[in-house]
């Protein structure tokens, strides 16, 4: 007897896994999602643009400047120590938590650059040492990533100048201690870190101190050296300015720093590995006497300190004054809660009298704005679990609030229906919607801040 058998198609049957999921899709609530984003673009808005525009354009050139001729004068930004964040900058964090912390610090960065460079639009931009943070430990490879990084946060504009050549102990070193690789890297790809600029009638010059204070290799000591000495011997014809990473020797107790420093400590004298807060005392008159400027400006100490120097010129022996501004430091990371760069404006006339004035700017609050978000990232949660998981105790609310706008305009009380298809039904579905929504906000915003960080910022 031949058996037959007869084939049976069997369609898989949909879970209540599966369905419930696409319940939870069906059913997204566009509207909430929607009124979410509009807050936060308002507020990512509110301080990734306006505040920053706000703040730079207290800084505008004419409201300080007190120049009574009819030159017009040559403007220069100076930014100490950004320091960009690297590998080296928090080592034994979470590299998930570095990622995140290298994107926020550099969004700071760029979103002030971009301001500074297109609302002050200064003629000349100078940086004060301290590019990078872990510069003098990398090897070529991860040297040029972070070189290419660092231009793509502090682009050039056409048709101004940016200086820079001047290096920090974090970019080679200090003293005995200086990386000559790294110093001779950083010259190859900044120019020379000692140099003369002919800068609106003045003479600016960058000197590398730190160099300069490396007795153990004098082949280091050399440009910095040949610098001082044509300076030392050449006659004056204009103003002379200068400009150094590390700060000059002080008395910090005969020399206090002002009113505008954040710290009420008095200015550190210290040193160690790779690092020295202060020149030499020796070696600070030395530069003081031979280039003889009308003002210092350095950086590396990141805090604000104003002092005054007193030297013998080398020309005629007398004792005389020069001004130095320790400038703070241009980034969020630095230990201050107010960072800031320095203007200078150059009377390009300046045949008599104070031929510079100089004015602190400080940058939008750094901390400010990331406050602002984790609060609202918890506001925004707790209104969606409170909307979810409790949605007739979120529903019966909405409608009496509306039954008291509408009672309040009509003067009559406003019978509402009751929507029920807002509230999932269950435990799990309440949940599995809170998720959902949740999800969808948070890429939606993520996507937001990327278009944020990487359009342009004017």
């Amino acid at each position: 007897m031949q058996s037959s058998t007869s084939s049976i198609n069997f369609k898989p049957r949909r879970t209540n896994h599966d369905s419930s999921i696409l319940t939870s899709i069906k059913n997204i609530k566009w509207t909430i999602i929607l009124i979410t984003l509009f807050i936060w673009v308002f507020v990512i808005n509110f301080y990734e643009r306006s505040t920053i525009k706000r703040t730079i354009n207290k800084c505008q050139w004419n409201n300080w400047q007190t120049w009574d001729n009819d030159h017009d004068p040559f403007n220069i930004a100076l930014l100490a120590d950004p320091q960009i964040m690297d590998d080296y900058s928090y080592p034994n964090r979470l590299s998930i938590l570095n990622y995140f912390t290298k994107k926020i610090i550099d969004n700071y960065h760029k979103r002030n650059w971009e301001y500074l460079k297109n609302i002050l639009d200064p003629d000349s931009i100078i940086f004060l040492g301290d590019l990078f943070d872990g510069g003098r430990n990398w090897d070529d490879s991860l040297w040029i990533n972070e070189y290419k990084r660092f231009h793509k946060i502090f682009n050039q504009k056409a048709n101004r100048r940016q200086i820079m050549s001047l290096p920090g102990n974090h970019d080679i070193g200090f003293g005995e201690t200086v990386n000559v690789t790294a110093l001779d890297r950083f010259k190859a790809y900044f120019g020379e870190t000692s140099s003369i600029h002919d800068l609106g009638n003045h003479t600016i010059v960058l000197l590398d101190t730190i160099s300069l204070s490396d007795f153990d290799t004098p082949s280091t000591q050399e440009h910095p050296n040949s610098i001082l000495e044509t300076l030392a011997n050449e006659p004056f014809t204009q103003p002379r300015i200068l400009l150094t990473h590390v700060p000059l020797y002080r008395d910090p107790t005969n020399q206090p720093c002002g009113p505008l420093r954040e710290s009420t400590k008095k200015f550190p004298i210290m040193k160690g590995l790779q690092y020295q807060t202060v020149i030499d005392h020796t070696i600070s008159q030395s530069v003081l006497s031979k280039i003889q400027p009308d003002i210092v400006f350095s950086g590396d100490d990141h805090d604000y300190c104003h002092i005054k120097h007193q030297y013998q010129s080398v020309t005629n022996s007398q004792v005389q004054e020069a001004d130095e501004i320790t400038v703070k430091s241009c980034a969020m990371n630095m230990g201050i809660s107010k960072p800031a760069i320095q203007l200078l404006s150059l009377n390009t006339n300046n045949k008599n009298g104070k031929t510079y004035q100089t004015e602190i700017c400080y940058l939008p609050s750094p901390y400010s704005s990331l406050i602002s978000y984790i609060s609202l990232s918890i506001a925004s949660l707790l209104t969606y679990i409170w909307i979810f998981i409790f949605p007739i105790q979120s529903q019966n609310f909405l409608q009496k609030i509306k039954s008291y706008i509408f009672k309040s305009e009509l003067g009559l009380p406003i019978a509402f229906e009751k929507k029920e298809d807002f509230n999932l039904v269950g435990n799990d579905e309440n949940f599995k919607s809170l998720l959902i929504h949740s999800a969808l906000s948070t890429f939606f915003i993520l996507w937001i801040f990327r278009i944020y960080y990487n359009s342009l910022y004017i």
